[in-house]
């Protein structure tokens, strides 16, 4: 009998459906702060633009993610759709980090070159950047120099 009781009680006491024994409220969902909002500096993103003979280097500098994902587009597509010498080379020397956001301004920087006969091509690439061009398969679509030099001076592909 004594189960009988607990049985009902615990099929009265629910709380958005989860059983709680003996008619106890289960303390409200804590909720996280976000770093963005909880006084954390987040990471961000310096292009620094040179125009030479050879082409054009935007020099990356920080972080490409949701938060500079706009400006990082905006630079890459400015400079393939104006540059006169048709070459553009993303320094990555001091790139830190690319996610997914920065991999699709890629794939549409790289649509963007095809369509405007531009050679775009990534230099010095940190290990953490080439490994994600590699996992991607993005270094198969965009050449890949060691140096912003012979990425400047590399034939283009036929």
């Amino acid at each position: 009998m004594n189960q009988q009781l607990r049985y009902r009680r615990m099929a009265t006491d629910t709380l958005g459906g989860t059983r709680v024994p003996g008619g106890a409220r289960p303390s409200p969902p804590t909720r996280l702060a976000r770093p963005e909002f909880a006084g954390v500096a987040m990471p961000d993103l310096t292009i620094s633009s040179t125009l030479n003979d050879a082409g054009r280097v935007l020099a990356l500098d920080g972080e490409i993610d949701m938060a500079t994902e706009e400006r990082f587009q905006g630079a890459v597509i400015g400079a393939l759709t104006t540059q006169p010498s048709g070459r553009v080379v993303l320094d990555c020397t001091d790139l830190r980090f690319i996610d997914s956001s920065g991999l699709r301004v890629l794939i549409r920087a790289h649509k963007t070159a095809l369509e405007q006969r531009v050679l775009l091509a990534i230099a010095c690439p940190t290990d953490r950047v080439l490994q994600t061009l590699r996992v991607t398969a993005l270094d198969t679509r965009i050449p890949v120099f060691d140096t912003v030099s012979g990425a400047l001076s590399a034939p283009r592909a036929s």
